[in-house]
């Protein structure tokens, strides 16, 4: 089902009117909701930021950048997927989620990138059939061209897909792709789900086959309709990275799909921050500093030096 621009608004908010009340307030949920000892640490009114040296690759060449990845607990309601900050939500339509928000900045000569997707990681609730299960992912790209939206909103009539583009085959769209057989993960959700920062979802050594939702900014790139993919993500076993601060036990993980391979590297001790990836793309990251902080409180300009602290070098006035 799509609407393009220039063909009635009326049908696409039919879409999400009928969308909106897919779940029930009774919906039984797989996800049996998050531990004592993970609400303790995500709870506690601290967003993880951790930021990353990387290497991205636009128009066929590699670029060298920064991402900044924040973590930080929030609730939603489950209609609008939107943050609750009132009470006007009833408690019974509340989704406890953790939010990453992942920050990419880059140039292309001349002229930069700047880059956020935001994944929204259901802990329990409606909908919420495992737990970290995304509830929302929204995508924004602004650089020197113009800007793109993509939002995708998982609902019980397949996977809303709503994009507003600069370009004229993209245009404003409205789609609802119908789900496969089988289990849905998606590739925006992955650091977030390879912390496995409830409990372990996979043994040393297994592999799950999976229904894959590309990256939203993978598919900008490509210019791509969204689809899902086959894909296996593996837990491959023990590992060791080394980087300017020495050695470090992790773990390592591997996602195969479209003739694409990622391996991620992840601390092996609590709170398993994400250490590197890198994919046969020849993109990779690797962790600059990791702190954790009420980062909305911290906009003064006397809060600058956190920025060194995480080894930031982009912005004004720095160098």
């Amino acid at each position: 089902m799509i609407d393009n621009a220039g063909n009635s608004w009326k049908a696409l908010a039919a879409v999400l009117t009928l969308a909106s009340y897919a779940y029930p307030l009774n919906a039984a949920d797989g996800a049996s909701g998050p531990s004592p000892s993970f609400l303790a640490y995500w709870k506690s009114g601290f967003a993880e930021l951790s930021s990353y040296a990387v290497t991205v690759e636009r128009y066929g060449e590699m670029r060298q950048g920064q991402a900044v990845l924040v973590f930080v607990y929030e609730e939603i309601d489950a209609d609008t997927r939107i943050k609750v900050e009132s009470g006007k939500t009833p408690p019974a339509k509340m989704i406890p989620v953790l939010k990453l928000n992942n920050s990419l900045k880059f140039n292309t000569g001349v002229y930069d990138y700047s880059v956020m997707t935001s994944v929204f990681a259901g802990l329990s609730g409606p909908g919420v059939g495992r737990s970290f299960e995304p509830r929302k992912i929204s995508f924004s790209s602004q650089e020197w061209c113009g800007n793109v939206f993509h939002q995708i909103i998982p609902r019980a009539s397949g996977l809303v897909s709503d994009i507003r583009s600069y370009f004229e085959a993209e245009g404003d769209s409205l789609t609802v792709i119908p789900y496969p057989d089988g289990p849905v993960y998606y590739e925006d959700e992955m650091p977030i789900l390879i912390r496995e920062l409830d409990g372990a979802i996979l043994k040393y050594g297994e592999s799950m086959r999976i229904n894959l939702v590309p990256g939203l900014w993978e598919r900008r790139k490509r210019h791509v309709p969204l689809e899902f993919a086959a894909a296996v993500l593996s837990k491959v076993g023990p590992d060791t990275i080394e980087s300017e601060k020495g050695k470090a036990a992790a773990v390592k993980w591997k996602l195969e799909t479209r003739g694409m391979a990622a391996t991620f590297q992840v601390e092996a001790s609590f709170p398993r921050k994400l250490l590197a990836w890198e994919n046969t793309r020849g993109e990779k990251g690797v962790l600059i500093n990791s702190i954790r902080s009420t980062y909305w409180e911290r906009n003064r300009n006397s809060d600058e030096p956190l920025r060194k602290k995480l080894g930031l070098t982009y912005g004004a006035g720095e160098n």
